[in-house]
């Protein structure tokens, strides 16, 4: 199995279904299931994606297969509610047919993804994947996981859109960048500093609903730090 060609694949699957797709368009997907337009382009955006970092004629083939693998699943998915263990399904399908692709298809060129990867210490490409894991998909998990404990946002961030999330993302990119560096005492900074800011707060269902929160974050953040340690 090529490294470079999984990790292209994988990053064609993380920035066409979590970056390349806003809130709106996701709702009128749930809304108008198969009769979404955006259904259609979502799939066929997939399959360019891959073959653009994967720039090889015979790879259309895959491509192709790319697209309607994705729009199968992506249509059954609507007609199932928004639940976590539904996300973690439809997402590990997709990661497996990506898999499957990586093993079967033999690529014979240099794929534009390696030329970023010149970094003796660790793997650019898995720093970049870890990266975009850390910020939108843990947003959704974390989200999906908590939310029949949702107690809402605090009034300090009512003015703030999704202040929550952003709060969320910061705090793992920068977990995420101590434990690459080997600084794992500043991650104890970090949790202090957020735990000082909810010392004052007396609700404690809230105040245990942002702990859970935490501790999720920064657990993914170390794994996906430890990761592009090890690979």
């Amino acid at each position: 199995m090529n490294n470079d060609l999984l990790s292209s694949l994988l990053l064609t699957h993380i920035i066409g279904d979590f970056y390349l797709q806003t809130d709106y368009f996701c709702k009128q997907k749930e809304t108008k299931k198969i009769k979404c337009w955006f259904l259609y382009v979502h799939s066929i955006i997939m399959g360019l994606i891959a073959w653009l970092l994967i720039p090889s004629i015979d790879f259309g083939i895959y491509a192709i297969l790319i697209i309607l693998t994705h729009l199968i699943i992506d249509s059954i998915k609507l007609y199932f509610s928004n639940s976590l263990g539904v996300f973690l399904s439809y997402q590990l399908l997709h990661v497996g047919i990506l898999l499957l692709i990586s093993i079967v298809y033999e690529t014979q060129i240099e794929l534009p993804i390696h030329l970023i990867d010149q970094c003796e210490n660790f793997s650019i490409p898995i720093l970049l994947i870890a990266t975009l894991i850390c910020i939108k998909p843990t947003n959704i998990f974390i989200k999906l996981l908590l939310k029949k404990y949702d107690v809402g946002e605090s009034k300090s961030c009512s003015n703030i859109k999704n202040a929550g999330g952003l709060i969320g993302n910061l705090e793992r990119l920068l977990t995420m960048i101590f434990v690459i560096i080997g600084q794992f005492e500043a991650i104890g900074f970090v949790i202090a500093a957020k735990s000082i800011l909810r010392f004052k707060d007396t609700d404690t269902a809230k105040t245990e609903y942002v702990l859970a929160g935490t501790f999720l974050s920064f657990g993914i953040a170390l794994l996906c730090g430890l990761m592009v340690c090890a690979l």
